[in-house]
């Protein structure tokens, strides 16, 4: 499904078979550039040294679902610097790769790659390039504000919230709900929010100290050390283990071993909490996501995340019914095997 139209425009998308004869994540984009061609790898994992590899990896942003845990330990590999340091702390190992600051424009295999701020998580980047054909490529990432990105000819871009008929995906930050939480409970009752450990637990400090409150904030040790380093007037963040403050931010899925007389919620927009939801969101909503495909008036969108989600299809289709050309991951049926170096 339109790879007439994609190679009308000088590039092919696929996907690659992996060590065990399954599929990689996320894709894979093959084009001309300076009379060579090139391919660039998508968010998506390492490829054996062993193996055949692309030019580059991209890595836009440290979330695991992006794959940088496995991609910054190639040379091929380049983010930003802040994708870089979160990517060894969360995984505590060197990164490998090649790195720029959020703006710039670098030189990627000889292409002019400009480079966008998302607003997502710390040191999420998009990445803007022409080929050969003139066609100008967009890859997003998982998007918060999209006010800063160019307009192009192909956008590869997420649906983490794309899917129209979920009223989950339709959504504004609560940050009154936010601030009536914290002040409603302080001096008289513990409170812990559910986040993600880099990204959101960052969002929800900047916030936290931006109300006025001043005390600790109890973390555990990998959170306090992303948060320490992205978050500027962090203030003091102390262990979860030594706690008794107020305020602790703690992953999702251990607010459920907290005591019971602890005020527990979730940070998320997702419905699928046993604990009551603050709408705190690192991502656009469909109204949002809809919006960026009609500003940056692309020919065509690949949808390309979440990764082996029917949320691409739904978004691409919704697209399409607004009058954009658009398709999924999902729809991808150019997979090439992982050959051997010769």
């Amino acid at each position: 499904m339109y790879s007439k139209e994609l190679a009308e425009l000088g590039l092919v998308v696929f996907r690659q078979q992996n060590e065990s004869g399954g599929i990689k994540p996320h894709l894979f984009i093959r084009f001309q550039s300076g009379g060579r061609i090139l391919t660039f790898a998508l968010d998506t994992t390492r490829i054996s040294s062993k193996k055949q590899q692309p030019d580059a990896y991209l890595i836009t942003h440290a979330h695991s679902d992006h794959y940088g845990k496995s991609a910054m330990l190639s040379e091929k590999s380049w983010c930003s610097d802040e994708t870089a340091r979160a990517l060894e702390i969360r995984y505590e190992k060197e990164y490998k790769g090649n790195v720029f600051k959020i703006g710039e424009t670098v030189e990627i295999c000889g292409v002019c790659v400009q480079t966008f701020d998302v607003c997502h998580a710390p040191g999420s980047s998009a990445f803007y390039w022409e080929n050969d054909a003139g066609t100008r490529i967009l890859v997003t990432g998982d998007v918060k504000d999209a006010s800063y990105l160019p307009e192009c000819d192909v956008l590869f871009t997420e649906a983490s919230y794309g899917d129209p008929d979920d009223l989950s995906c339709y959504f504004k930050d609560d940050i009154p709900g936010f601030h009536d939480a914290v002040l409603s409970h302080i001096g008289e009752r513990k409170i812990a929010f559910g986040a993600y450990e880099f990204g959101k637990s960052q969002k929800a400090v900047s916030i936290i100290r931006e109300m006025g409150y001043s005390g600790p904030i109890a973390m555990n040790c990998k959170t306090l050390s992303l948060t320490q380093h992205f978050v500027r007037n962090a203030g003091e963040l102390i262990s979860i283990e030594e706690s008794s403050t107020s305020i602790s931010i703690v992953p999702i899925h251990e607010l459920s071993g907290l005591d019971f007389s602890v005020q527990k919620y979730v940070l998320t927009c997702r419905s699928d909490s046993p604990f009551q939801n603050i709408r705190l969101s690192d991502h656009l909503d469909v109204n949002g996501l809809t919006q960026m495909v009609r500003d940056l008036n692309p020919k065509i969108t690949v949808v390309y995340h979440p990764n082996k989600s029917s949320r691409t299809d739904r978004f691409a289709k919704h697209l399409e019914k607004n009058g954009y050309k658009a398709f999924s991951i999902n729809n991808v049926k150019n997979v090439i095997g992982n050959e051997k170096i010769q």
